[in-house]
């Protein structure tokens, strides 16, 4: 695990399916205490078949990071903040792990036929639409005709029944195939619902608390933002490197929350550089990007010649905010902050002229 999973203590679960009984089944597996700067740790449980599951952390890193293991196999994942977070299955590849990787592939494989599937419907080009699902399905059956885990057929079986249009006789052709593994109820599932088991008392429980943590992940206690409140900044530049609103020394520092998508923030821009301008020596641009892309934040940089300002991004590389930016529930963008030498806010929301006209009036005080 990267440096920003082990920046607090905190807990990591295997969630799942205990597929063998139903896709109703929820459980717990393993889970395990991460303390803070703690950059491995080690999840153990036994399976009857092959199974897949997710990593959950509690605080920092995935909610979701799903991945497949055998049984009596050893699987070895790095996690970081570009770590996908939800619903994605074997989107990780293992640094060891032949079904998760095998998987991980079957998913990139899926993704590359959806691509051409959405560039064809938007062509319009009918045929091509035809021959690029018949193919994908003929894949998809030769995948299942050599599999010999039963997860492997779940992937393939949601594949066909959610992404291949107008497949003959589809029911059809998962009971055949489902026949392989008689006794794996989540594989029957999907092509007769009504054999579907309620789940027990126990997963009912773990439902519950699964729901739960995932409530207390999202909760963070919000900063205060009134104005005279002291507000401590720390994001991460280009490079990664980490730098503090404490670490600026200059009589002022304008806080601004902006994104490459936000026509707003970017008109705003040049009164911003005339305010650099004129009291280059008294105010500092602290600019927080909240976009999801950071190719769009540094093209947009380029695009605004603001290099001048200290360019922060207040997202992780997955895309998903930062908990500090979470804490700072900012709504509406533009938004921005003047604070002074200690740091305490002065003045918020300043547009226009008002940012100037603001300097101007403290200057003479």
């Amino acid at each position: 695990m990267d440096d920003y999973i082990c920046s607090e203590d905190q807990w990591v679960y295997v969630y799942g399916f205990k597929s063998w009984i139903s896709g109703n089944e929820e459980t717990f597996f393993d889970s395990a205490f991460i303390a803070k700067g703690q950059h491995q740790v080690e999840l153990n449980f036994k399976i009857p078949c092959a199974t897949d599951a997710e990593l959950f952390f509690s605080k920092n890193g995935p909610s979701g990071l799903g991945f497949a293991v055998e049984q009596d196999s050893c699987l070895v994942l790095n996690v970081d903040e570009s770590s996908p977070f939800y619903n994605t299955y074997c989107c990780t590849e293992a640094t060891q792990g032949s079904l998760n990787n095998f998987l991980h592939k079957l998913m990139q494989e899926r993704d590359d036929y959806c691509d051409k599937l959405k560039y064809y419907a938007k062509e319009e080009q009918t045929d091509s639409i035809n021959i690029l699902s018949n193919n994908y399905l003929n894949r998809l059956k030769s995948v299942m005709s050599e599999a010999s885990e039963a997860v492997v057929l779940e992937h393939c079986f949601s594949f066909m029944k959610y992404y291949v249009p107008n497949v003959n006789n589809l029911n059809e052709i998962l009971q055949k195939f489902a026949t392989k593994f008689d006794w794996c109820n989540s594989l029957k599932e999907y092509y007769d619902i009504s054999i579907t088991l309620p789940p027990s008392e126990e997963a009912k429980k773990v439902e519950k608390r699964y729901a739960q943590l995932n409530k207390e992940k999202n909760q963070c206690k919000l900063l205060n933002k009134d104005l005279g409140e002291r507000m401590d900044l720390v994001f991460e530049d280009a490079d990664g490197k980490k730098i503090s609103t404490n670490d600026i020394s200059s009589p002022y520092i304008f806080v601004d929350f902006w994104a490459s998508w936000c026509k707003p923030c970017r008109k705003e821009i040049p009164y911003v550089k005339e305010a650099v301008a004129k009291h280059k020596d008294a105010i500092t641009v602290y600019a927080v990007s909240i976009d999801n892309k950071r190719e769009a934040w540094q093209k947009a940089i380029e695009e605004d010649s603001t290099q001048e300002f200290l360019q922060m991004i207040g997202t992780l590389r997955n895309g998903t905010p930062t908990r500090l930016l979470k804490q700072l529930n900012i709504k509406t963008i533009p938004a921005n902050f003047l604070l002074d030498k200690e740091k305490r806010i002065v003045a918020k929301d300043l547009r226009g002229e008002q940012l100037i006209q603001t300097l101007d009036s403290l200057m003479k005080q």
